[in-house]
C-alpha cells in the first residue's frame, strides 16, 4: 500500500456548484440504474436564454459554477448544441466556471462548437462492458464510441478531460472498469473520477447492492497506478463509510468530495495539507 500522501483536497460544492439538466427530468436512454432519477434534482433550462439568466442569478446568489448536464438522447448524447453560445456568453460575462457533462460524441465540427464555448472541463462517463451498455443503460453502442469520444475531444483541443467511472454497475465484477481505466490512461486527461453505484429508488436495480469497499480500493488503486492523473473519489457514491475514504486516501487518492467528517479529521491529525474548495471536483488542479 502508498503512504498517504501530502496533502488532500476535499469538494463540497453544494449550493456553490448546482447541476443544471438542459432536458429537465427527460432522458431517452432510462438506463437501469438511473431512469430519470438523478436528474430530479437538477435545476431545468429550457433555451439558451433560461441558461444565462440562470447563470446571473448563481453568480448574484455567491455560486462558483455550475455542471451543465441533462438526460441523453437515443445515442447517448446529452442535447447541448443550443446552448453553446449561452455557455460563451456566461464565460465572457461572468466568473462562473462551467463544468459540461457531454455524453457520447460522434462528430468533429460539434466537438470543436462545444470546445470553443470555452467551458472550462468536460466530464464524459466511460463504459467498456458492452453487456452492460446494451442491456443496463439500453444503448446501441459500443465500447469503441467511448474512445471516439475521447480522440474528439482532445483532436478539437479540450484543455481539461474528466472521465468518470461508475464503480459497481457491472455488478461484482471489476472486467469493465478496468478496461475503462486501460482506455483512459491512454490520453492526457486532467483527472480520473471514481463513483461508485448507489441503488435509486422505483429503478430496475434498485434492489442491487453497491460495490463492497474491497472493490472500491481494487478498481482506485488500479486508477492510481494506471493513469497519470489525480485520482479523486466524486461525489456520486454512498457515503458515510470513513475507514474506506481513509483506505482510498492510503492508497493514494489525492482528492474526495463530501468526505466523512471522520476522514477529514484523520487526514489532519496525519499531517496532511487539507484544503477545501466549493466547488465540482472534476475541476481539480
Amino acid at each position: 500500500m502508498a503512504s498517504a500522501p501530502g496533502k488532500v483536497t476535499f469538494y463540497r460544492p453544494g449550493k456553490s456548484f448546482p447541476a443544471v439538466s438542459v432536458t429537465g427530468r427527460h432522458c431517452d436512454l432510462r438506463c437501469d440504474h438511473c431512469q430519470g432519477h438523478y436528474l430530479e434534482g437538477m435545476l431545468p433550462v429550457g433555451s439558451g436564454e433560461q441558461l444565462l439568466v440562470l447563470a446571473q442569478q448563481l453568480e448574484q446568489r455567491g455560486a462558483k459554477g455550475f455542471l451543465l448536464s441533462g438526460g441523453c438522447d437515443p445515442r447517448g448524447k446529452v442535447p447541448l448544441q443550443g446552448f453553446l453560445s449561452a455557455v460563451a456568453g456566461i464565460k465572457a460575462r461572468t466568473s462562473l466556471a462551467i463544468n459540461v457533462h457531454t455524453g457520447l460524441l460522434d462528430e468533429i465540427d460539434e466537438v470543436r462548437a462545444l470546445v470553443s464555448s470555452g467551458a472550462d472541463c468536460f466530464s464524459v462517463d466511460i463504459v467498456q462492458d458492452p453487456e452492460l451498455i446494451a442491456k443496463g443503460m439500453h444503448l446501441r453502442r459500443g465500447p469503441e464510441d467511448y474512445r471516439r469520444t475521447l480522440e474528439l475531444l482532445f483532436a478539437a483541443g479540450a484543455a481539461r478531460v474528466a472521465p468518470h467511472i461508475c464503480v459497481g454497475l457491472s455488478g461484482e465484477s471489476t472486467g469493465g472498469e478496468l478496461d475503462s481505466l486501460s482506455l483512459i490512461s491512454k490520453f492526457p486527461v486532467g483527472s480520473v473520477v471514481l463513483l461508485a453505484f448507489m441503488p435509486a429508488r422505483g429503478t430496475p436495480m434498485s434492489g442491487v447492492k453497491p460495490p463492497t469497499p474491497e472493490h472500491v480500493l481494487e478498481v482506485a488503486r488500479a486508477a492510481i497506478a494506471k493513469v497519470h492523473a489525480p485520482v479523486i473519489i466524486g461525489c456520486m457514491r454512498p457515503r458515510g463509510d470513513w475507514r474506506l475514504e481513509v483506505e482510498l486516501l492510503r492508497s493514494g487518492v489525492q482528492a474526495m468530495a463530501m468526505p466523512s467528517p471522520r476522514t477529514v479529521r484523520w487526514a489532519e491529525e496525519n499531517g496532511m495539507g487539507v484544503k477545501w474548495r466549493e466547488e465540482c471536483c472534476a475541476l481539480h488542479r
